[in-house]
């Protein structure tokens, strides 16, 4: 029998429209329905909609849904996981702010002067750490209209997102690639097509683990599949920490000398104005990089008064006492706030918030026998995994052809080893034993405990976190009841990235009180691989296009291209010979190709001019499926997916041309360079489970290479 999950926590407060109206919320109705602050304080909606029925507008009584996730990003591996059962305050809040404009830059900087918060609501986060609220209309109301009555504060009192900064900076990616319904070479990823060195762009602004995500992301754009997983990464916040203002030196010592006194001189404001309201400016409390204003002439420094918002605070039992501490706080411009759909809101918190290892778990039926059962979401039986080899059977599978659009063939199995943090799911219940271990051996060596592996599980009932923490033989106390707790029946949180690539042999011993073993589970081979794959270009050539010699370029340090002229003074159409290697310990696929400043970059030749030396290739579309199958390998040299295990390393030269008529300027050659490691544990843009891990998975360790090359006309 599946053990089932446990139901979620479910809370016992009141309904939104039985809480009681706080004095800021009476204020911003009473201000937008005429009806006296008095009379709306400490009333509930439900009391006012009686009262007040034919005397306010009915709308204002409505709420709107506000959603969001509290996660927490792991600096070292980049990786983002959930904050379960934490509690988030949702508080109305009205602010003063001292803005800091700098004239040289694309964004703007605010400092709290003084603010005011009251607790609307609260809500506790689940098992994946998102949450839901409702705030009611009006407050919403208020807040678009206080924007709206201001120049520039719509945009500027919002935190971007990376959708924003690629907007601004024209940098936004085209529609995600479909790929064609007949075998045929794809283009190039849309982070890397023709448009201004897009790759580099989008890496310079917002880094590149942003760049190689979005780059990824397009490896599983199919016709009529879900783009939710760009989508997410666009309404990302663009700066998950905040970003120091670039104070000139002269402003911080009168801050620091003179405080609000010596700004209000600069800024020609009675210093009465800022002490009469008990203002304080501190320069390490700080909100943003925001989006600046560009329709209006903005001083470098100016002061802008009681805005309202909605904003959050998030407290976690971090260390066991019974007491909540602030993982969040501090909050403004979370929300997007429009009349239309809200998106989402995700709230990083700080290092000390402790993280659940899973978010979604796997279905583990014990049936009375331990073992392990599950790698991540992927079962660990032998339909799913080489229980030799240790490789994953069904992600990432060949391409007989090296085709990348062309579909694996039923039966062809993969060899896809492991990366990151693998969660390890199984049973561990047996007579007698309460403590467990799990041992490995590395390539056949003598098997060793893991050691020094913990993690954090929590309970439904409520109540602080349990930490799991093995003593020094790697010994872990065996749960009376797994399923009261989350993530249930997780035997070991392996942090793959930590240890050495290669095949890892994993048995489970059970043991009794004096912890002497009394039962062992049959082994499970996993292959493990956390490299990065190399992509490195081996030299340029150069020629006009239909002349016989290749000028080779000497160094790939800023190679320059004097172009000549051709027929009728017009430039001549060139050709670029681009050599390159790309491997890796097991190879996915491989992309070289061309980008232009704007006008097109260089481009993509048919067989056999598309190689040197030339080679042949069959027109994929034209082939019956028995004409297909019987085809060889191609020799596309801008593309090429693994054929089989020992298909690692790819060493071609690739022709692209450069028509005439491209403007002078800035051009580029891509190289991108997938491994086929993957991680199963349900976070993959390639949705595995809907395809029974059958699929080609998004969450991939790639490498990127650029070459750039001028063109200047002789």
């Amino acid at each position: 029998m599946v053990e089932k999950q446990r139901p979620k926590r479910r809370s016992a407060r009141a309904t939104p429209d039985k809480i009681k109206l706080t004095a800021l919320q009476a204020s911003h109705l009473s201000a937008l329905s005429g009806v006296e602050t008095a009379e709306l304080q400490d009333q509930t909606v439900a009391d006012l909609i009686e009262r007040y029925r034919w005397r306010i507008d009915p709308e204002l009584f409505l709420f709107r849904r506000i959603c969001g996730q509290v996660v927490k990003t792991d600096p070292v591996t980049g990786v983002t996981r959930p904050v379960p059962f934490a509690t988030v305050y949702v508080e109305d809040t009205d602010c003063h702010f001292l803005g800091f404009f700098p004239p040289a830059e694309p964004w703007a900087w605010l400092f709290p002067l003084h603010c005011h918060r009251e607790v609307i609501a609260t809500v506790t986060t689940d098992e994946c750490g998102r949450f839901c609220v409702w705030i009611p209309r009006f407050d919403v109301d208020w807040i678009l209209r206080w924007r709206r009555e201001r120049w520039c504060l719509p945009d500027l009192l919002v935190r971007p997102s990376i959708r924003d900064i690629l907007e601004r900076f024209e940098l936004l990616p085209d529609p995600p690639i479909i790929r064609p319904p007949k075998p045929e070479p794809d283009p190039p990823p849309f982070v890397l097509k023709a448009s201004g060195q897009k790759f580099q762009r989008i890496e310079a602004v917002l880094g590149h683990e942003v760049a190689l995500e979005l780059g990824a992301i397009e490896h599983t754009a199919q016709l009529g599949t879900k783009n939710s997983a760009l989508q997410r990464v666009l309404d990302r916040p663009a700066f998950s920490q905040p970003v120091p203002p670039p104070l000139p030196l002269h402003v911080r010592e009168t801050l620091e000398e003179q405080g609000l006194k010596g700004m209000a001189a600069r800024m020609n404001i009675a210093v009465e104005h800022f002490e009469k309201r008990k203002f304080e400016v501190r320069l390490d409390r700080f909100i943003g990089p925001l989006l600046r204003c560009r329709d209006v002439w903005v001083p470098e420094f100016t002061p802008i008064l009681d805005v309202p918002d909605i904003t959050f605070r998030v407290t976690q039992d971090v260390d066991g006492d019974g007491d909540e501490e602030t993982i969040y706080g501090e909050s403004f411009f979370d929300v997007r706030w429009n009349s239309g759909p809200i998106p989402n809101v995700t709230l990083h918190a700080s290092a000390i918030a402790l993280t659940s290892p899973a978010c979604d778990i796997p279905p583990v039926d014990c049936n009375g026998v331990p073992g392990i059962r599950f790698a991540g979401l992927m079962p660990v039986d032998a339909g799913y995994l080489n229980p030799v080899s240790g490789y994953a059977v069904r992600p990432n599978r060949p391409h007989p052809h090296g085709l990348l659009s062309e579909a694996p063939v039923p039966g062809l199995s993969a060899t896809a080893p492991f990366h990151s943090v693998v969660q390890l799911y199984g049973c561990n219940r047996h007579d007698g034993a309460q403590f467990y271990r799990l041992l490995y051996s590395f390539n056949g060596s003598a098997a060793v405990p893991f050691t020094n592996v913990a993690w954090y599980i929590y309970p439904w009932a409520g109540g602080a976190p349990h930490h799991v923490v093995p003593d020094a033989q790697g010994w872990y106390p065996i749960l009376a009841n797994p399923m009261d707790w989350h993530p249930a029946n997780l035997l070991l949180n392996w942090p793959t990235h930590h240890f050495t690539n290669g095949l890892y042999t994993v048995q489970m011993q059970l043991g009794n009180a004096a912890k002497t073993v009394v039962h062992t589970t049959p082994s499970v081979n996993f292959r493990v691989d956390n490299a990065a794959p190399t992509a490195q270009f081996t030299s340029l050539a150069w020629r006009v296009a239909g002349a016989g010699a290749w000028t080779v370029f000497p160094s790939l340090v800023c190679p320059v291209v004097s172009r000549p002229a051709g027929n009728g003074g017009v430039p001549a159409t060139i050709e670029f010979r681009v050599s390159y290697l790309a491997s890796a310990e097991h190879l996915l696929k491989t992309i070289v190709s061309g980008s232009g400043c704007g006008a097109g970059g260089p481009e993509r030749l048919g067989a056999p001019g598309w190689s040197d030396p030339p080679t042949a290739e069959p027109d994929w579309p034209a082939l019956t499926p028995a004409q297909f199958a019987a085809a060889g390998p191609s020799q596309n040299p801008y593309d090429h997916w693994h054929m089989s295990q020992g298909d690692n390393t790819v060493i071609r030269s690739a022709i692209f041309s450069l028509p005439g008529a491209r403007p002078e300027g800035a051009y580029g050659f891509h190289l991108s360079t997938y491994s086929r490691a993957f991680n199963p544990d349900g976070g993959d843009a390639g949705n595995p489970l809907a395809a029974d891990w059958f699929f080609d998975a998004a969450s991939l360790i790639w490498r990127h290479a650029f070459l750039p090359v001028a063109v200047v006309d002789a």
